[in-house]
């Protein structure tokens, strides 16, 4: 049997780009976005590949993550994706006329709703084989690597780091079947070209080639080697705190 990845913001850029790939494995991929109809690159992709099934999902609305959740009771998922973000734009990030709401949708999505989807689809992913929940960070989520600008978005992508580096530990002491073995992993995508990042003054990288490293990556998380709770690069390199 063919393993199984969940995926969520899977609608364009890093995300769309891991479900095209995942599904040319052969890899039964579960795509959610926050609206389908719209989604017309992964209704293309769906309609030539039968493996893949696009599912609406909105990470900030927990009754709807819920519903999903019920609906896919039992069923194994070997890897679990957080991919969903946004940067919540630089304007409303500005030290002195800081945004306070622009923090709380920043905090909802790249925080809240990876800890809800964690909680959620926990046993399905303690039930497949690969066990792994990995999730899309950012090198600006290095306190190391801290530079200004975009205050609300690095925050978040620290704090996404903090919290699923607990979690990595937390699990290895878990009591229920499977959960101790499952692997969490961060992963900073590279500076992609697309939507999400806007114009930068510094190289960027197209999604095929950060969801190809991305998916290295993933695949060497397992005990040995990447152990579970390390923050690693798209190209394989280990990032500092």
């Amino acid at each position: 049997m063919n393993p199984t990845v969940l995926i969520t913001g899977a609608s364009r850029g890093i995300g769309f780009e891991l479900a095209r790939q995942y599904a040319a494995r052969g890899w039964g991929v579960i795509a959610t976005c926050r609206t389908p109809s719209g989604a017309l690159g992964l209704q293309a992709l769906a309609a030539a590949n039968p493996n893949v099934i696009i599912e609406e999902l909105d990470v900030t609305d927990f009754y709807e993550m819920e519903r999903l959740a019920v609906r896919y009771e039992g069923v194994p998922i070997d890897v679990l994706i957080n991919n969903a973000g946004i940067l919540g734009g630089n304007d409303r990030q500005k030290f002195g006329t800081f945004d306070y709401k622009a923090f709380d949708e920043v905090m909802a999505v790249n925080v809240k709703g990876p800890i809800r989807m964690v909680e959620l689809f926990i046993d399905n992913v303690a039930v497949s084989r690969q066990k792994k929940i990995m999730n899309i960070s950012s090198s600006v989520g290095s306190v190391k690597m801290a530079f200004p600008g975009q205050n609300f978005y690095k925050a978040s992508k620290s704090a996404l780091n903090m919290s699923m580096k607990i979690l990595s530990k937390e699990l290895r002491g878990a009591k229920e079947p499977g959960r101790k073995e499952i692997i969490i992993g961060l992963i900073h995508p590279g500076v992609v070209r697309t939507d999400f990042a806007g114009p930068v003054p510094i190289p960027m990288i197209e999604p095929e080639e950060s969801a190809a490293g991305v998916i290295n990556v993933i695949e060497t998380y397992y005990t040995g080697r990447r152990q579970s709770g390390d923050f690693m690069s798209y190209t394989g390199s280990k990032l500092p705190w």
